[in-house]
């Protein structure tokens, strides 16, 4: 349920420059009010429209979410018209106060839009104003924008009303029009150079690119061109570092103008109207191409951004996230290795895979999505699409929401949440890519279909586990010595056998988790897929083979997916010693003994009451920690406790007790293999109160102590 209001953001490539400012001002003011802040973006945003990236858009349709009280569209960052479009058609249905962040543009408004914006007007006028009464100049010329666009004007003005206010006369020949990018500064820097036009005492360029492009052409001739004239920019974008001399800029309030929009709509929604504003007042941001010179702590601001965005696309650079997910057989240990990188997000805090539950096949796609918690190991859970809050935390917070897709194929999206506000940067497009086409090449691997048309790719690979087939375990085992060698077997799905089609996704996952049980048992020693049911793995230095049984089930029993579908008493393991022998008679003695199991686990499903008991049974080995000793396990069979008792020994052969007993040590079996935790934390989990007891029972069921069973599987 939702706990607060919810603001949401409607952006694009959230992770420029201008619109961080932005959502740094939304975020911060939203906190102080106690508003959760949603914001919604796509990644790559062309400018043009291309057929490949369409399907990022459809991440506008969480505007549909009825959980918003407000909106807030960043709507001078999205500039392609067909992404316009889409956003002003979600946008036309709905019935909340809707603030706009910058210009308004023809096409792409609403009347119930309340726009907001910085003055281009005052900001331009400023900068002029500086090179007046600071540097004393008063022959100046501004470079703006395209000539079509009202902004560019607007800029314009601002440098005319300055002139003006000076009395200096307006020359219309000293303004220049381009397209806001780095060709028109360097195009401009060449009509100096050539002598076309005359160098006046400063120029101002309507933003820092096509003053970049300036600074690189004269760079690039040799001339220093402090030597010539004065340049100031606008709109501070942090690459100062990246050219030469470093820029005179001018900062856009954009973090103000930010707050006044969280302002605005909690006003609107609190006493029906929207209060009036002043547009925020921006700063002057010094450089060393005018005589002010560089500062400092801006200069220190400027390398500590370069060096935060080197650092991190360094780490995407030499990043191996693609190459092991393109490893990972299921869901369980592909966001398994997503955890493991959530390093290469800065300062993510809150971080959740969230996939249609349907993500993996062609139907339409599902209205639940099923979100898996990539910092923190636990379950994933369903939640309806629109209804974002299911993620949202305790405190007030900002998420991101951004596209999850693969060509025409909406996987579902990403939410993140940051420690703080500025952390959004460019390196999620390539995390978000690397994540995408990993996820479309596990659901080809899941797809029986396309396992069935590979069959033949290998003579000595299983297709679907990629692990060896029997032919390659021969093989394997023809070379091997035979000294400390044990051939351990894993029969899976005993109950309800059935040949499974094409569709049973199910079952395929159950035989890919059982698959990842092998392979975490075996470690970097041979594991094989030697027929439909059947695992074998080859093993060295573990001579006990009841402890390698023992190990593998307790290891299988911690696979959620396989044990839903098929449950307890539905595998058998069996180990035995090679004894030089060959593979014929080393796996005709291992298999002996797993049909000797087997019709054991047949017989008892004969047993009345068997079902009941099986229920019982999974819920010691589900919660190892429960008191098994309490009159909750007997009232949930519904008899006696002696009758219980009896009824168990006579179709298990083994009392409920020692059960209970063999419940908590495969559990122990499983957390000192495959976790760190201590020796008090395992016996906590498994149910003990008293270590001492723990480890006296640990080593008298099992025949080590918990330090000889770590060290023997370390």
């Amino acid at each position: 349920m939702k706990r607060r209001k919810i603001f949401g953001v409607i952006a694009a490539t959230a992770a420029d420059t201008e619109q961080r400012e932005v959502l740094n001002g939304i975020i911060e003011k939203a906190h102080s009010m106690n508003i959760d802040i949603a914001v919604m973006s796509n990644i790559y945003n062309p400018l043009e429209t291309a057929e490949l990236l369409k399907t990022e858009n459809i991440i506008y349709r969480l505007i549909r979410s009825d959980e918003f009280d407000g909106l807030i569209l960043v709507s001078e960052a999205i500039l392609n018209i067909d992404v316009q479009k889409v956003i002003i058609s979600e946008l036309s249905q709905k019935d909340v106060p809707i603030v706009a962040v910058g210009t308004e543009v023809e096409g792409f408004t609403l009347p119930s839009f309340h726009y907001v914006n910085t003055s281009d007007e005052n900001d331009i006028e400023d900068v002029c104003d500086h090179l007046i009464d600071v540097h004393g100049f008063t022959d100046i010329h501004i470079l703006s924008g395209d000539h079509d666009r009202s902004v560019s004007h607007k800029r314009v003005s601002g440098y005319r009303r300055s002139l003006e206010k000076h009395g200096i006369a307006f020359d219309e020949n000293k303004v220049f029009f381009g397209n806001f990018w780095l060709n028109t500064g360097h195009a401009h820097a060449k009509r100096y150079l050539s002598g076309e036009l005359p160098y006046p005492q400063a120029l101002i360029c309507c933003n820092d690119y096509m003053a970049f492009g300036l600074l690189d052409e004269f760079l690039e001739k040799g001339i220093n061109i402090n030597e010539k004239m004065s340049v100031i920019g606008y709109e501070y974008i942090r690459e100062r570092s990246s050219h030469f001399p470093l820029l005179t800029t001018y900062q856009r309030n954009r973090r103000a103008l930010g707050s006044i929009a969280v302002e605005l709509l909690a006003k609107k929604l609190e006493n029906g109207s929207y209060e009036t504003y002043t547009p925020p007042k921006g700063r002057i941001v010094c450089g060393d191409t005018c005589s002010c010179g560089s500062r400092l702590a801006e200069i220190k601001n400027d390398i500590k951004f370069s060096q935060v965005k080197t650092a991190y696309d360094s780490l995407n650079m030499f990043s191996q996230l693609e190459h092991r997910l393109m490893e990972c057989r299921n869901m369980v240990s592909f966001v398994s290795e997503c955890r493991n990188s959530h390093y290469m997000l800065r300062d993510v805090d809150k971080l959740f895979l969230c996939l249609y539950e349907n993500w993996f096949d062609d139907s339409e796609n599902s209205e639940n999505m099923l979100c898996h918690d990539l910092l923190a190991e636990k379950k994933p859970f369903l939640f309806r699409k629109h209804n974002i809050s299911a993620v949202f935390r305790n405190e007030a917070s900002h998420y991101y929401f951004c596209p999850l897709f693969f060509s025409d194929r909406e996987l579902g999206y990403v939410v993140m949440g940051f420690q703080n506000a500025d952390t959004f940067g460019y390196i999620l497009r390539d995390w978000l890519k690397t994540i995408a086409n990993a996820l479309e090449f596990l659901r080809m691997k899941n797809d029986i279909q396309f396992y069935l048309q590979c069959q033949d790719m290998s003579e000595k690979r299983d297709p679907m586990t990629g692990m060896l087939n029997e032919s390659g375990l021969r093989n394997e085992y023809r070379n091997a010595s035979k000294s400390g060698l044990c051939f351990v077997a894993l029969r899976i799905g005993l109950v309800n056998r059935q040949p499974y089609g094409v569709s049973d996704s199910e079952h395929i996952c159950a035989v890919l988790d059982a698959a990842e049980a092998v392979k975490q048992f075996s470690g970097n020693q041979i594991s094989a897929k030697i027929n439909e049911d059947t695992f074998v793995c080859l093993m060295r230095d573990i001579p006990d083979t009841q402890v390698l049984e023992r190990q593998l089930s307790a290891l299988l029993i911690h696979h959620s997916a396989y044990m839903k579908k098929h449950g307890l008493d539905s595998f058998v393991c069996s180990a035995v010693s090679c004894d030089d022998e060959d593979y014929s008679q080393v796996s005709r003695r291992c298999f002996e003994k797993l049909a000797e199991m087997t019709d054991k686990y047949s017989a008892r499903r004969t047993q009345p009451h068997y079902k009941k008991l099986n229920k019982l049974r999974l819920m010691f080995y589900d919660e190892p920690q429960m008191t098994f000793d309490s009159r909750d396990v007997y009232s949930k069979f519904g008899g006696s406790d002696g009758y219980l008792r009896a009824i168990f020994r006579k179709c298990y052969g083994f009392t409920l007790h020692d059960d209970c007993t063999n419940a908590r040590i495969a559990a122990a079996r499983y957390y000192i293999t495959m976790s760190k935790l201590s020796n008090a934390e395992i016996a906590e989990k498994c149910g003990y109160k008293d270590l001492k007891y723990f480890l006296r029972q640990f080593q008298q069921v099992s025949g080590y102590t918990v330090l000889q069973y770590r060290k023997m599987w370390s």
